[in-house]
């Protein structure tokens, strides 16, 4: 029975040698093929297609966002490196997962939020209407991310810019911000909350913070009316009792303050 155990301990071990992959490995994996360029590309940088030279690839920006390639990425970190073009200099992932150079010029980056090509070249951003995507980020990064640094760019028309720079990992899905056609699309109560907000908000978001603010208002008016109208009726009936009743009402009057909290911490956390 010993003998037994040990030999399975032993063939789980040989398999685990032979066929683990470490979650940084996993994260890495993708499919990439060679191009070339006239550019010096840092890894990560996004890139499109060159539309003068046949298997050359540019920074990608957004002024040629609509030919957008790929992430640069290290043959080695590939899953699957196709070398289809000879005297290529790089690599560019097409599909897979891979880091990706981002900047908070368009605000913080979350889990799940898109990344599209930004002014400045090779350089991501959080995705603006209408910009081509690359994909959705899978890690966030924000001013205060550890690992941001102030780096010096070169935007679409040439002229240098500093810029906060870091890094996330995104899906690869290449593709156009369905919000293309921007403010055009939202109904008249996303436009409110937009002018309200800054940022665009879902029609059911809305919905549920024009309900908590309408049950909230609803609940305090009649809170407040019936500890009035009865702290009246009782100093009225017995006015030795006054003080206790203005205790009462105090307590009534916190209460209130503490649901108008509550009730704008809600309306925050739909809002934002």
């Amino acid at each position: 029975m010993a003998r037994r155990i040990w030999f399975a301990i032993l063939a789980f071990s040989i398999i685990v040698a032979i066929f683990g992959l470490d979650p940084a490995e996993a994260v890495s994996a993708n499919i990439s093929h060679s191009y070339k360029s006239t550019s010096v590309l840092t890894q990560g940088s996004l890139v499109s297609l060159d539309p003068n030279r046949s298997n050359y690839v540019e920074p990608a920006n957004t002024g040629n966002g609509s030919r957008l390639m790929g992430i640069v990425v290290i043959g080695n970190d590939s899953l699957l490196a196709v070398n289809d073009n000879q005297g290529a200099s790089v690599q560019i992932a097409t599909s897979g997962n891979a880091a990706v150079l981002v900047s908070t010029v368009n605000g913080d980056i979350g889990l799940g939020d898109q990344v599209s090509v930004s002014p400045f070249n090779g350089v991501g951003m959080k995705a603006a209407p209408g910009a081509q995507i690359i994909g959705l980020a899978q890690t966030r990064l924000a001013a205060s991310t550890p690992g941001i640094s102030s780096q010096t760019v070169t935007d679409k028309g040439g002229k240098p810019r500093q810029i906060q720079v870091g890094v996330v990992q995104v899906g690869i899905a290449i593709r156009q911000n369905p919000a293309s056609q921007g403010s055009e699309q939202l109904t008249g109560l996303q436009k409110v909350a937009k002018n309200l907000t800054g940022h665009t908000v879902s029609t059911a978001r809305i919905l549920a913070a024009l309900g908590v603010a309408t049950i909230s208002i609803l609940a305090l008016v009649t809170l407040i009316y019936a500890s009035i109208y009865s702290s009246i009726l009782a100093v009225g009936r017995n006015p030795l009792a006054k003080y206790a009743v203005f205790r009462t009402l105090w307590s009534v009057v916190v209460i209130a303050v503490l649901a108008v909290f509550i009730s704008g911490l809600v309306l925050f956390l739909l809002l934002r």
